[in-house]
């Protein structure tokens, strides 16, 4: 997929519909997100203390998907350095580290490239990692009017003990699917990494334009589709209170 730069004019529309969002956002109720953090839920919010505004021009991209649709990609600084720096430098320098089945290895590995010790401990590092990268997606229809239905694409939600394997996970976000992905034959987080990415946005943008694009309300029923030749299922979530779209989990269905 062949992403644009994005126009000023387009950049100051999305603005104002980001800057009420991430207002909407930071007025919801912490309690809710703090419970849930402490509980590790499996679908906990960030903290409320780390929702960004809007990224820098010279990062946001559009990209056409259909006749006279376009879909925008807004990614935090942290988020778009993470996917263009930081990641492609820990899987080359620790690609052992990858594909363990545990996510505290590919944690590990993301810590030692991030020049993060001299902020804090991994600890930390992972907290930020949670709370901070997001890239925000927004669809302009072909009316040409841009759409308010927005997905929000973490890094992940949590980092959590499976019972079975006893090793630990990434629930949520990019790094959760990143699991069946690799990109120039490395793979891009704790799993198989058995489907070969072109580029490493690749999933990212198609997430963005399955959830942005799908019509089917009930967030519990998966989202099928097409994707490196693979059937995959998406599972989106809602959240009322933001009126944000959130990734649950995607996976190929022949796993």
């Amino acid at each position: 997929m062949q992403a644009n730069f994005i126009t000023e004019k387009d950049y100051l529309e999305i603005k104002n519909i980001l800057d009420n969002i991430v207002v909407k956002i930071n007025r919801s109720e912490n309690s809710n997100r703090e419970f849930q953090r402490k509980n590790n839920t499996k679908y906990g919010h960030p903290d409320i203390n780390y929702f960004a505004g809007m990224s820098n021009i010279k990062i946001c991209r559009s990209l056409k998907i259909e006749e006279n649709l376009i879909m925008y990609i807004v990614p935090s600084l942290s988020f778009h350095n993470f996917l263009n720096i930081f990641l492609p430098k820990a899987i080359e320098k620790y690609p052992n580290l990858f594909g363990t089945g545990n996510a505290k290895d590919v944690l590990y590995a993301l810590y030692q490239v991030s020049e993060y010790d001299s902020i804090g401990d991994i600890e930390r590092y992972t907290q930020f990692l949670i709370d901070t990268p997001c890239c925000y997606f927004l669809l302009r229809k072909k009316n040409g009017a841009l759409s308010r239905k927005v997905f929000r694409l973490d890094l992940f939600r949590h980092v959590l003990l499976d019972k079975k394997t006893k090793l630990y996970e990434f629930v949520g976000g990019i790094m959760h699917s990143f699991r069946h992905c690799s990109w120039r034959g490395m793979k891009l987080s704790h799993g198989n990494g058995e489907i070969e990415l072109n580029n490493i946005w690749d999933l990212p943008f198609f997430l963005g334009k399955t959830i942005l694009l799908n019509t089917i309300l009930d967030s519990e029923t998966p989202i099928n589709v097409i994707f490196c030749n693979k059937k995959w299922n998406i599972v989106y979530f809602y959240d009322d209170k933001t009126e944000i779209y959130y990734l649950k989990t995607a996976f190929h269905s022949n796993e």
